[in-house]
């Protein structure tokens, strides 16, 4: 009977083991599987925030072609007004800056998946602890620059007194597809007016600043590519 005793003893603690080793192996794969997903879930991202950043450059890239473009007809315009001549080469850019004077519109891009990660509390995939921060970072500072652009279009289009007193915008070909704007203006009187001109000189440090907030915001833009690119590739 000890024996018999003893063998079942014997028994029951294998059968115990046996299970207890089942049950860490199956913990151990059910973490291994759980992880796993983790991870196809953070690449994904990875993917997705990579196309996010392309479509922010691409953005930012025109933003700053058109706000230099802004810029220069300002410049332009204010070099002439303080000449007291219009040259030819200069007139059609002189035009347009009239034409477009409190026109500040802009195009930023979204950061479509980051916003998805962080309503869905998903932030913590994204190892790289940098990158996380200079997201939200960016995020905040793209609604910096709409907040910007959008205050000065409003302040310039709500400040219209001196423009109205020099120039009448005719809209030729009215209802059609082909129709323009064409602008009749005083240019004498204009670089006669100390208080016009230094309008159009705020004008031209506006846009000046402006250009060089895109640009900053395009230097994060591409850090945060390259710092997707080298995330991206611990997963080859």
């Amino acid at each position: 009977m000890e024996n018999k005793t003893g063998k079942y003893f014997k028994y029951a603690i294998g059968e115990i083991v046996l299970v207890v080793i089942g049950i860490l192996i199956a913990l151990s794969i059910n973490n291994w599987n759980e992880n796993r997903k983790l991870e196809v879930k953070s690449y994904d991202y990875l993917q997705r925030l990579e196309v996010d950043i392309d479509n922010m450059s691409k953005g930012v890239n025109g933003s700053i072609r058109e706000t230099a473009r802004k810029y220069n007809q300002a410049l332009m315009a204010l070099n002439s007004l303080e000449a007291m001549e219009l040259l030819p080469s200069h007139q059609e850019a002189f035009e347009k800056h009239l034409k477009e004077y409190f026109q500040f519109d802009i195009t930023m891009q979204n950061t479509t998946a980051f916003n998805e990660m962080l309503s869905a509390g998903d932030l913590g995939l994204i190892k790289n602890k940098w990158l996380r921060t200079e997201f939200a970072n960016m995020s905040d500072y793209r609604d910096f620059i709409i907040e910007v652009n959008q205050s000065n279009h409003d302040g310039y289009k709500n400040n219209m007194e001196l423009i109205r007193k020099y120039i009448r915008y005719n809209i030729q070909n009215q209802d059609t597809d082909s129709s323009r704007v064409k602008v009749n203006y005083d240019f004498d009187a204009m670089a006669n007016d100390e208080l016009f001109i230094n309008q159009i000189s705020n004008q031209v440090y506006t846009w000046h600043n402006i250009l060089r907030i895109y640009k900053s915001y395009e230097r994060r833009v591409n850090n945060v590519n390259d710092s997707i690119q080298i995330e991206l590739k611990k997963y080859d």
